[in-house]
Parts: structure tokens; sequence; C-alpha cells
């Protein structure tokens, strides 16, 4: 995405954003298929005075590929397990400034770049599955940030507002290129899009 888009997405979503203001339990692994399992990525980080392995498998049978993502203590013990997809790679980073290191999901997917964000919950010791941060930036001097996703080589994207309250990420904006046709603007309340506008590119 060129600058001049991202500068166009960062005013157009804080736009939104001013329109919107007006307006946990580990999960059990077999371990004898885990040491079967082949593994992909497996990367360690020191987190409030605690270490952390996050390991990515891949388990391989004649028809399928399947992954499996986990994070485990310093016991080896496993504290948390993505459930809700494929994760093809991952990384530690302070996502959201607070001093801990969360942990960004790439999914599996053509051409979307599809991320998801478990932020650490130094409150209470655990992960947490924030949302949908796909290629997010923090928008600065501000609370907010815009994601950005992909179809099609770019040809069609979107991008939500959103701002992070109590580990979740809380979607209040959302914008949607169509290519050949332009941009729908739409307020987000709950699970709810409330369109807005529609702005032709020409």
């Amino acid at each position: 995405m060129s600058f001049f888009y991202r500068i166009f997405l960062a005013i157009s979503l804080l736009n939104i954003a001013s329109l919107s203001f007006c307006l946990s339990n580990p999960t059990a692994v077999n371990f004898e298929i885990l040491k079967k399992d082949s593994v992909v990525q497996n990367k360690a980080a020191i987190i409030d005075h605690k270490r952390y392995i996050a390991i990515n498998v891949v388990t391989l049978n004649d028809t399928t590929e399947n992954k499996k993502f986990f994070i485990k203590d310093g016991s080896g013990k496993i504290v948390y397990t993505y459930l809700a997809g494929e994760v093809v790679s991952f990384k530690f980073t302070d996502f959201n400034g607070d001093g801990y290191k969360d942990i960004i999901l790439e999914l599996s997917g053509v051409d979307s770049g599809q991320q998801e964000l478990l932020i650490y919950d130094p409150k209470s010791e655990k992960f947490r599955l924030a949302g949908n941060c796909s290629n997010a930036e923090k928008i600065v001097r501000t609370k907010y940030y815009y994601s950005y996703e992909d179809c099609c080589m770019g040809r069609d994207w979107s991008s939500n507002l959103f701002y992070i309250s109590d580990s979740k990420i809380i979607d209040i904006g959302y914008i949607a290129y169509n290519d050949g046709y332009g941009i729908s603007f739409y307020k987000v309340s709950g699970k709810k899009k409330i369109f807005l506008k529609f702005k032709t590119i020409e």
C-alpha cells in the first residue's frame, strides 16, 4: 500500500472515530501426538520475569496438513492453545506498549495477510485472544490503530479502526475498497456495521 493510501486511510479512520464517539482455561494436549509432529517454529521469550515458549507444529498425513499452535510456561505446561484456525508463523512483540510482550499470529489464507493478536494480561498472567490485528499500525498521538487486509493483489482491501481495552480489540470503524467501484465507510457498534457513506475513486 502506497504512502498516499496509508495517509488517506489513517485520516479517514480518524474521521470515523470522531463520528463513533459522538453518535481462559488451558487445553489438554496429547503429548504422544506432539512428539510425532514436526516443529515448524519455536521461540521463547521472558515475560513478566517468566519464560514462555511458543510452538507451531504441523502434522502431515496422506491427504491433509494440520497446524497447531501452543504456548508453554517454563515448566513445560501448556498454558494456551490457539483453536480458531491454522497459524503459518508468529512473532513476539509488545503490541500495545505496556511493557509486556504479546504475540502476533499470521494465519493461513490466500493473499489476505490476516493476523490475530494474543495479548499477555499481567493481571491474570495469561495470554488472551484480542482479535484481528492484520498489519495494524498505531495512529500517532491517539489510542487508535488501523488494520489493513487485502485480496487479489491489493485490488480489494479492507481496514478496521480499533482500540484496545481489557486485552480485547474494540472495532469502531470499517472501510472497504472494491476495485472499480470505490470506498465504503462504516461505523462499527458491537457486531453491527452502520453504513456512513460511499466515495468513488477515479
